[in-house]
C-alpha cells in the first residue's frame, strides 16, 4: 500500500493523547467554572461555563444561576487564542478596561467565520490552559469523520440516556423512551416501541424491571433503533453468507423492515435483499472460516457493546476484510498483516482484534475515516500540481471586500475576517483604503454604515497567518482612495510589517511573462492601480464603470506605487484593445454584469474572454446590488479562465460552499492549475457548445445516513425530518445538473436511500 496513504490511515492523534488523556481533557470542560465574559460594549459579567454532556456545545448559566443558554456550538468555533489578540481585547486595552498584567488570564473563543468572539478571562492560568486544550481537542475531533467507539457509546448516548432519565431514577420508562426517540429523530408507533423495548428489556425478575430500562438494556435499545443493515449486507457478502443468513438475521429486527426507506430507482423492495450476492449458487469462500484463533464470547450482560449481534457470522475474518478493501476500496496491496492493523485500530470490541475480526462497528468506524470521503485523499493533504508555470495559469481562491463581516451596508469592520479567510485557504483578500485621522489610513466601506478600522490593525492580522496555511503568493488587492501623504503612509506600513517577505522589485529586470507560484513563495503582492501622477482613474462606484479603481485620486505617492509590480489594475476598453496593448503586469477588474455581458456575447466573440484570462490576471467581483453580501457563482467565470472570482467569505452560502469544495483540491493551498483546455495557444474548448466532446458518465449512489439533525438543528423541534439528499454538479451549463433521492419519511435517526443517478460530464 502506498506509504503516504498508510500513514493517513494509520495516524495517531496529533496532540499524542492517550484515551484517558483525552477523557480527562473533556471532564474537565464539563466541570463548571466561572469566567469573566468582556463584551465589545465594555460590560463585563461573571458566568459559569461548561461543556454539556453531548459534548457539542458550551453552555453558560445566567446571573439567577437558573437559566441555562447556548454560548456556541463545538462545530462552529474556528479558532482558541490565549491572550488579547481580538478586536474586543484591544478595545479594552485601549480604553483602560483591562491591563496587560491580566493577559495570562485570557483567552477568546472564535466562531461563526471568526465574525464573533466569546472573550473570558480566568482565575488563573492553569484553568485557561485547561480549557484552551480541552477545545482545541474537540474541534480537531468535529473537523474529523472519525470518532472512537468510546466516544459514541460510553459518552453520547451516556448523554442521551441521562437527558431522556427525566425523574433522576438510573432507568428509563416508555414515556421517557418516546422523549428519547423524538430527541433521535424518529418517529415510531406503540407497537413499534413496545416491540423494540420487550426485545431490549432482558431483566424480568420483577415489575419494575419490567416497566424500565437500565443502561445496558438501553444499549440493546440503540442498537435495535439504529441497526445498519447497509452494513450488514455488506459482512455477508464477503463472509460467504447466504441470502437465507441474512434473511434470518435481518428478521432478528422485523420492526425495522416497517419502516419507511427509499428504494432505489427502478428496483422493487425484494431487489435489494439479493443485489448484494454475485450469484445465488454462490458458494462459501476458502477464507470464509475464521483464523486459528477462537472467537472468544463475552457476556454482554456485563460488558454491552454495540458490535455483538444475535447473529454469530456477522463479522469479516481478516482474509474476508483483505478482499473486501481490494474489491471495493480498490487497495489492492493491502497485506493481511495491514488488514490485522486496522482491525485492532477502528475494531472496537474487545474480542474482535483478539480474533482479526472486523463487526460492523468496526467497519463503520473505518469507512468514516478521511480517507474514505468522496474527496481524493491524496490530493486534499499535499500539493501535487505543477506550481512554475505562468501565475495567470492558475485559479486563486479570492475574498471580495474581507474586511466586512456582516452586510455591506452596515456593521463593524474587524481584522477577524482577514484571518478567517487566510485559514480557510484564501490568496488574495481586499481593503478599501481612505484617509483616517491622525493621518492613519482607515478600511471600511465608504457611503455606508459600516464602522471602519485602521489599517494597520488589518496588516498586523494579515501578517499573523499570511502563510499559514499556504506558501504560496498572497495578493493584497488595494481599492486605493488615499490622499498623497496617506498612500505613503500605506507604504510605510506595508515594508514595516512584512518586511522581505513584500514584494517591492521585480524578480527579473525583463518581464515577457508572470512568475509562477512557486517563485513567488512566501510574497506578499499588491494588486491595486499606478497611474503616473495626476492620472486621472474611473470611478468603480459609477454604473458605466467597467473596473475597480480608486475615484479621481489627485497622485500616486510613489513609494507606495514602487509596490505595485505584477498586478497592475488598467481601466478596460476591449479585449482586443487590452491583449494588443497591455503587458502581461497589467490587470483587469470587472463587476459581475459586465463580466456577463462579455461571455454572453455572440459566438464566437464569447471566446475573447479565455483569451483575455490566458494572457492578464482578471478579477470579477459582486455587483453593488448584492447588499445582503449574496455571492456570484465562481463557476461561470471559472469556466472561462478567471483566474479571481471574488467572494464575500462571511457567507456560509451555495457559491462558497463550492469555494470551499473546489480549493480543497491540490493540498488546500489556494492555487489550482487550469485544466488544459484553457492553456492551449489555440483553444477549441467552448463552454457554450461542448456537447461536441465525448462525455464521461459517473454514477453515484446515495446508500444511507445516521444522526441527521432537524430542519433548525434543534433536537426539541416538534418535527421529525422526512430527509432527501440532493446531489449537484456545477460546471459548464451542460454539466449542470440536480437530482433528489425520494424523502424518509419520519427517520432522521437511519434513513436509507439507495438511490443512484447517473451524470454526463463533457
Amino acid at each position: 500500500m502506498d506509504k503516504t496513504k498508510w500513514q493517513r490511515l494509520m495516524s495517531i492523534d496529533p496532540l499524542g493523547l492517550t484515551e484517558l488523556q483525552k477523557r480527562n481533557l473533556v471532564d474537565r470542560l464539563k466541570r463548571r467554572v466561572t469566567f469573566i465574559k468582556h463584551k465589545s460594549n465594555g460590560r463585563t459579567y461573571a458566568r459559569i461555563y461548561y461543556l454539556n454532556l453531548s459534548e457539542d456545545a458550551i453552555h453558560y448559566q445566567g446571573s439567577s444561576h437558573r437559566s441555562k443558554h447556548e454560548a456556541c456550538k463545538i462545530n462552529d468555533i474556528n479558532q482558541v487564542r490565549s491572550g488579547f489578540t481580538t478586536t474586543v481585547w484591544k478595545k479594552h486595552l485601549r480604553k483602560g478596561r483591562i491591563t496587560n498584567d491580566k493577559i495570562h488570564l485570557a483567552f477568546s473563543i472564535l466562531y461563526d467565520n471568526n465574525r464573533h468572539s466569546l472573550d473570558l478571562l480566568a482565575d488563573s492560568e492553569e484553568i485557561r490552559s485547561q480549557w484552551i486544550q480541552g477545545l482545541e481537542y474537540l474541534i480537531g475531533r468535529y473537523r474529523s469523520h472519525v470518532r472512537s467507539h468510546y466516544e459514541i457509546t460510553d459518552r453520547w448516548l451516556w448523554s442521551l440516556y441521562s437527558e431522556a432519565d427525566h425523574d433522576h431514577s438510573g432507568h428509563l420508562n416508555r414515556r421517557e423512551v418516546r422523549r428519547l426517540l423524538f430527541l433521535l429523530n424518529i418517529e415510531l408507533d406503540e407497537r413499534e416501541i413496545d416491540q423494540y423495548f420487550n426485545q431490549a428489556n432482558i431483566r424480568r425478575d420483577n415489575y419494575d424491571e419490567l416497566r424500565n430500562l437500565d443502561k445496558d438494556e438501553f444499549i440493546s435499545f440503540y442498537k435495535f433503533v439504529s441497526y445498519r443493515p447497509e452494513l450488514i449486507k455488506i459482512l455477508c457478502q464477503y463472509n460467504g453468507s447466504t441470502p437465507k443468513q441474512l434473511a434470518d438475521f435481518l428478521a432478528k429486527y422485523e420492526v425495522l423492515s416497517t419502516l419507511s426507506h427509499a428504494n432505489p430507482l427502478g428496483q422493487p423492495p425484494d431487489a435489494l435483499a439479493n443485489s448484494c450476492w454475485k450469484s445465488s449458487s454462490k458458494s462459501q469462500p476458502s477464507n470464509a472460516q475464521p483464523r486459528s484463533k477462537a472467537r472468544k464470547k463475552t457476556d454482554t450482560r456485563r460488558s454491552p457493546s454495540l458490535t455483538k449481534t444475535v447473529h454469530d457470522n456477522n463479522y469479516l475474518t481478516v482474509e474476508q476484510f483483505q478482499e473486501f478493501l481490494q474489491k471495493e476500496q480498490h487497495m489492492r496491496d493491502v497485506t493481511i498483516e495491514d488488514c490485522s492493523k486496522l482491525i485492532a485500530k477502528f475494531e472496537p470490541s474487545d474480542e474482535g482484534p483478539t480474533c482479526e475480526e472486523i463487526g460492523v462497528d468496526g467497519l463503520r468506524l473505518f469507512l468514516l475515516h478521511d480517507e474514505f470521503c468522496l474527496m481524493n485523499a491524496d490530493k486534499a493533504h499535499r500539493v501535487y500540481q505543477d506550481m512554475t508555470r505562468p501565475i495567470t495559469d492558475y485559479f486563486i481562491a479570492t475574498s471580495h471586500n474581507t474586511y466586512i463581516r456582516d452586510s455591506q451596508v452596515y456593521g463593524d469592520c474587524t481584522p477577524e475576517t482577514y484571518i478567517h479567510a487566510l485559514r480557510t485557504g484564501c490568496r488574495a483578500v481586499e481593503m478599501d483604503c481612505y484617509d483616517g485621522e491622525d493621518g492613519e489610513p482607515i478600511v471600511y466601506h465608504a457611503n455606508t454604515w459600516t464602522k471602519a478600522i485602521t489599517l494597520h490593525e488589518i496588516l498586523f492580522a494579515i501578517e499573523t497567518q499570511a502563510f499559514a496555511v499556504s506558501p504560496y503568493p498572497l495578493f493584497l488587492n488595494i481599492e486605493n482612495h488615499c490622499s498623497y501623504e496617506q498612500q505613503g503612509v500605506m507604504a510605510r506600513h506595508l515594508k514595516r510589517i512584512f518586511k522581505d517577505r513584500l514584494l517591492n522589485e521585480p524578480l527579473r529586470s525583463k518581464v515577457d511573462r508572470l512568475p509562477s507560484p512557486e517563485d513567488l513563495k512566501y510574497k506578499v503582492l499588491i494588486r491595486s492601480r499606478r497611474s503616473p501622477k495626476g492620472k486621472v482613474a474611473a470611478d468603480p462606484k459609477s454604473n458605466r464603470s467597467d473596473d475597480e479603481t480608486e475615484p479621481n485620486p489627485k497622485s500616486y505617492h510613489p513609494e507606495f506605487a514602487k509596490l505595485i509590480i505584477y498586478a497592475q489594475i488598467v481601466s478596460f476598453t476591449n479585449i482586443e484593445h487590452t491583449i494588443s496593448t497591455q503587458k502581461c503586469i497589467h490587470s483587469i477588474s470587472f463587476k459581475e454584469s459586465k463580466a456577463d455581458d462579455l461571455i454572453e456575447a455572440d459566438s464566437p466573440e464569447h471566446l475573447d474572454m479565455i483569451k483575455l484570462t490566458s494572457k492578464h490576471l482578471v478579477r470579477v467581483y459582486p455587483g453593488t446590488k448584492r447588499q445582503n453580501s449574496s455571492n456570484i457563482n465562481p463557476m461561470t467565470y471559472w469556466a472561462y479562465g478567471v483566474q479571481m472570482a471574488a467572494l464575500n467569505y462571511q457567507k456560509n452560502d451555495e457559491s462558497m460552499c463550492l469555494q470551499y469544495g473546489f480549493f480543497s483540491d491540490n493540498g488546500g493551498c489556494g492555487y489550482l492549475l487550469k485544466p488544459s483546455f484553457l492553456l492551449s495557444d489555440n483553444p477549441t474548448f467552448d463552454p457554450k457548445n461542448a456537447v461536441q466532446r465525448k462525455a464521461k458518465r459517473f454514477t453515484i449512489q446515495v446508500i444511507s445516513g445516521q444522526h441527521l439533525p432537524k430542519e433548525k438543528n434543534a433536537p426539541s423541534d416538534s418535527d421529525i425530518s422526512d430527509p432527501y439528499v440532493e446531489i449537484s454538479t456545477y460546471g459548464i451549463e451542460v454539466d449542470s445538473t440536480k437530482h433528489r433521492t425520494p424523502a424518509v419519511r419520519n427517520n432522521g435517526l437511519n434513513p436509507i436511500w439507495n438511490y443512484k443517478c447517473h451524470v454526463d460530464i463533457y
